[in-house]
């Protein structure tokens, strides 16, 4: 699995589903930072410097769109997915003109989310490999 040699940054205000998929993630990558909206999410980005985020859009304080449009302003090439109950088009929209990644529909599908961020670390591999390169 790809993930492991991969940090990930996971902003979601639901705990329950943060505990799961955050003990999933921890089993699956190098290294999980947890944030509880938009705002702690963006301030842990700054810090941490993830390879990759995964968030919630629907939170207090400041949604995942708001978070990552502020995000993408700060380096256009983060690596982010969007995990999901939302699946409007309005969202879907404002999340490809951000250039998200991939957006990953509530309730966990298992295959669905591994193989879209094994994807993701896929491309940041080889994205690596070729910055080597030149």
């Amino acid at each position: 699995m790809r993930l492991q040699n991969f940090t990930i940054l996971y902003v979601e205000d639901e705990l329950t589903t943060q505990e799961l998929i955050g003990e999933i993630l921890r089993d699956s990558c190098k290294e999980v930072f947890i944030a509880n909206d938009g705002e702690e999410g963006l301030k842990l980005y700054k810090e941490k410097k993830p390879d990759i985020i995964l968030s919630d859009i629907a939170m207090p304080n400041m949604n995942g769109l708001e978070m990552s449009e502020a995000i993408k302003a700060i380096d256009s090439e983060q690596a982010i997915a969007l995990f999901t109950a939302f699946s409007q088009s309005s969202y879907l929209k404002k999340a490809a003109e951000l250039g998200i990644a991939t957006y990953i529909l509530k309730p966990l599908d298992e295959d669905q989310f591994f193989n879209s961020l094994n994807y993701m670390a896929l491309e940041l591999e080889m994205s690596r490999e070729e910055e080597e390169k030149e």
